[in-house]
């Protein structure tokens, strides 16, 4: 997993006043929470904002003040129930002998034969909750469906993980292949044609 290198400023205490003033001058005000004690500082708005626009998951190493280092995850964003814009950013500061838990997005990987024989790839689950050791995180779960045909369903329990615990049942389907909806609409027409058709035939018998 990438980690990202972010320079910020300590903040002590501070009113809402002035943190709307902060935030109107590019800053953006945040909270790293460690096993020790939480330390409050401010970021470059602008640069977290590209930063997250690629909404892939990161380790961040935030540097406060040039003096203190410290290894974290985001856990939370606060947006403007408005705007929309970012109000605050929540870290959580990682130990080497803890697991983290947190969110993936699932990444397929090939056609599925299903597919290619005329069938929909349907997506149940998108994001898997997982926990890792830090050393051992990831920023995506890949999976192999080229062999999944129509009627198949890829499942938790088809997932090739030995470092991360995944924290579904594994029952639970991640994806599947569906035959088309016209298809099955073709096949049940031909059915009924062929029912009408013996239906015809044995009147026309008696």
């Amino acid at each position: 997993m990438k980690v990202i290198v972010l320079k910020a400023e300590q903040r002590f205490i501070v009113k809402k006043k002035q943190l709307k003033s902060f935030r109107e001058s590019g800053y953006l005000p945040c909270t790293v929470y460690g096993k020790n004690k939480n330390i409050n500082f401010f970021l470059d708005y602008y640069l977290i904002e590209q930063i997250l626009k690629n909404k892939t998951i990161n380790k961040f190493m935030i540097s406060i003040n040039n003096e203190i280092n410290i290894t974290t995850i985001l856990k939370e964003i606060q947006y403007h129930p408005i705007n929309e814009k970012i109000l605050h950013l929540d870290f959580c500061e990682l130990n080497k002998k803890k697991y983290i838990t947190y969110e993936v997005p699932i990444k397929p990987k090939g056609l599925p034969k299903g597919v290619s024989n005329g069938g929909e790839y349907i997506y149940k689950l998108r994001r898997l909750k997982i926990k890792a050791l830090p050393k051992d995180m990831v920023d995506h779960i890949e999976i192999n469906i080229e062999n999944l045909d129509i009627g198949e369903n890829f499942y938790v329990k088809n997932l090739n993980t030995k470092q991360i615990v995944i924290l579904h049942d594994s029952k639970t389907v991640i994806s599947s292949v569906k035959a088309l909806k016209k298809e099955c609409n073709e096949k049940e027409k031909t059915e009924n044609t062929n029912d009408i058709k013996s239906d015809l035939f044995k009147k026309d018998a008696k």
